[in-house]
């Protein structure tokens, strides 16, 4: 795993883990206690299947080693395995109620040794202490009476499940449990010393029980600072205000987004202040966001609170971007703008929002947005089209845009001078216009259908229709030579299967057909098509029935050429100067 990790790892059994003199603490970032009866189940008859010679390995946790003075007890901040060692500490509770309520003197033991820890000064803490929003439910059931927590907490649910499963058995077979537990069943715990160690490990293991995220580490950095940073810690309220800002912006992207981290990368790199010239990609967004709320908002003259605020400010830009469905503008210039941003999402244009989240700010006037959108969908398909890496390549482009073009006098000049930069050039655009297969997704169905409005239906003539609605048609079918429906085909193609396989997701064999028009095939399989295509309101499909008498390999190279000329006027960086 490489010797930067900084992390040693031991298997001990649930004693000896327990019997050592540090605390666990679950931070806030961390989730509820989320375990239920499946787990609950699968745990107890783990348990009860251990003969007396054998070992239960339970799994690992992953934790962060914080030394304290010697008057304080070390901590281990729990990053992963919470759900784990609370089930355990809540059946051992259940396990001292039940020696206790018998006047067995081992209650006690239980209580001292696994369930609490004592400093040099004799002073008593619990063993695990969980996230404020846990924590006081759960120290009830530790210290308390567990009946005194609502019936419907999970926490509860899960002390009542372990205490009625014992709570019928014989004091021989409770002791039996107790011993498997302590002494059979064992975890690996995985100790580094660093937040980002901690990240670095979960990325490098990918393993699928480990569920820290960068934006679970985030959260936990946000609040360590904001606890230093202000009086009164965490009862501040300044700290009240940041993690309920931060849950929002949770709230919002988390939940409405497939991949959060997105918005947090995109938000960071379009900001003025602190302005990050550059991509930051996935692995670097929690070291970059840690240096930023402890260094760079400082020094710059930014709050803490306000750099949130902001974040939650454009986290409902963010979505609208993400969905199409942009509420910022009358009603008109509105709709034009969501199809622009429809567009783009049909083109997997994602890295665009960060300068997208940037205009938002800086534009006034609709137009500039509208013409910032169309010149970053000609960049993009020309982009996507000619196969150019995304990722962090995309992301350096729009990153130093954000940092640069807003401060000229022109900023869109600026903007379009730099991504014409960037992007294919007309000659290698067509080549792949012509030559590159082209599957049947929304990428596909966006540029057949803008040819269409942009070069077909330049009358202005053509029926209005949903892009969402319509079929991607291919001319020459696809399963030419696989389905037996097909097979007058192979004599009119004129080639072999493997000659086919190279033109039939040409550009030039697809076209735009309603779905009432389903493919059918004869012995004269293009002249059954072309009756279809008669009653297709696509200009383009007209065209077809029009142009071309007979369909084979000449014909789609013929049409990819023409559509890659179209393309090549249509999306050109030329009529925005």
């Amino acid at each position: 795993m490489g010797s930067n990790l900084e992390i040693s790892a031991s298997e001990a059994d649930i004693q000896h883990i327990l019997k050592k003199s540090y605390r666990f603490t679950v931070p806030d970032y961390q989730r509820l206690y989320s375990w239920k009866e499946a787990q609950w189940t699968e745990f107890w008859n783990d348990l009860n299947n251990i003969s007396d010679e054998d070992t239960h390995f339970l799994g690992s946790i992953v934790v962060i080693q914080y030394r304290k003075s010697i008057d304080e007890l070390d901590e281990m901040e729990v990053v992963d395995g919470q759900q784990r060692l609370t089930t355990i500490s809540l059946l051992l509770r259940a396990m001292q109620q039940y020696y206790e309520d018998i006047g067995e003197p081992i209650a006690e033991q239980i209580r001292e040794t696994y369930l609490h820890e004592a400093d040099f000064d004799i002073n008593e803490y619990p063993k695990l202490e969980l996230s404020r929003f846990d924590n006081d439910r759960y120290q009830e059931i530790l210290d308390g009476d567990p009946m005194n927590v609502p019936e419907e907490e999970q926490l509860r649910k899960a002390y009542d499940f372990f205490a009625d499963k014992i709570e019928g058995l014989e004091k021989s077979e409770v002791d039996q449990l107790r011993k498997h537990l302590l002494g059979s069943m064992t975890l690996v715990v995985v100790e580094c010393d660093s937040a980002g160690s901690a990240f670095r490990l979960f990325e490098t293991l990918n393993n699928r029980g480990l569920e820290l995220s960068a934006v679970d580490l985030m959260k936990n950095a946000l609040l360590q600072v904001a606890s230093e940073k202000y009086p009164g810690g965490d009862e501040s309220e300044e700290y009240e205000q940041i993690r309920d800002q931060w849950e929002k912006v949770l709230e919002k992207v988390v939940h409405e987004i497939s991949e959060p981290d997105r918005f947090f990368r995109h938000y960071i790199m379009s900001r003025p202040v602190p302005d990050i010239n550059g991509s930051v990609t996935s692995r670097q967004l929690y070291e970059t966001f840690r240096n930023i709320i402890e260094e760079r908002l400082p020094t710059e003259g930014v709050t803490l609170v306000d750099y949130v605020d902001g974040m939650v400010d454009h986290a409902d830009l963010y979505v609208g971007l993400t969905d199409a469905n942009i509420d910022e503008f009358s009603s008109r210039p509105q709709k034009k703008i969501n199809r622009r941003i429809r567009n783009l999402n049909d083109i997997q244009a994602s890295h665009a929002r960060t300068i997208l989240l940037r205009a938002f700010d800086e534009f006034e006037e609709y137009e500039d947005i509208l013409s910032l959108l169309r010149l970053l969908e000609v960049f993009m398909i020309r982009w996507r089209v000619a196969g150019y890496q995304t990722g962090s390549n995309l992301d350096k482009v729009f990153s130093e845009l954000c940092s640069d073009a807003f401060d000229d006098s022109d900023p869109l000049k600026t903007i379009r001078l730099r991504l014409a930069e960037e992007a294919p050039s007309d000659d290698e655009f067509r080549s792949r216009l012509t030559n590159s297969d082209f599957r049947r997704n929304a990428q596909t169905k966006y540029m057949l259908d803008t040819i269409e409005r942009r070069y077909y239906m330049q009358s202005g003539e053509g029926k209005e229709y949903d892009r969402a609605t319509v079929d991607l048609e291919h001319i020459a079918p696809q399963r030419t030579y696989s389905a037996k429906k097909y097979s007058p085909w192979r004599d009119v193609i004129g080639v072999g299967e493997a000659k086919f396989d190279q033109y039939r997701n040409r550009l030039g064999n697809l076209t735009l057909l309603e779905e009432r028009l389903n493919e059918s095939a004869s012995d004269n399989p293009f002249q059954q098509k072309k009756d279809q295509y008669k009653l297709s309101d696509f200009e383009m499909t007209q065209a077809v029935r029009e142009e071309y008498d007979e369909w084979q390999i000449d014909q789609i190279e013929h049409r990819s050429e023409k559509l890659a000329e179209i393309g090549v006027d249509i999306w050109d960086f030329g009529r925005f100067k």
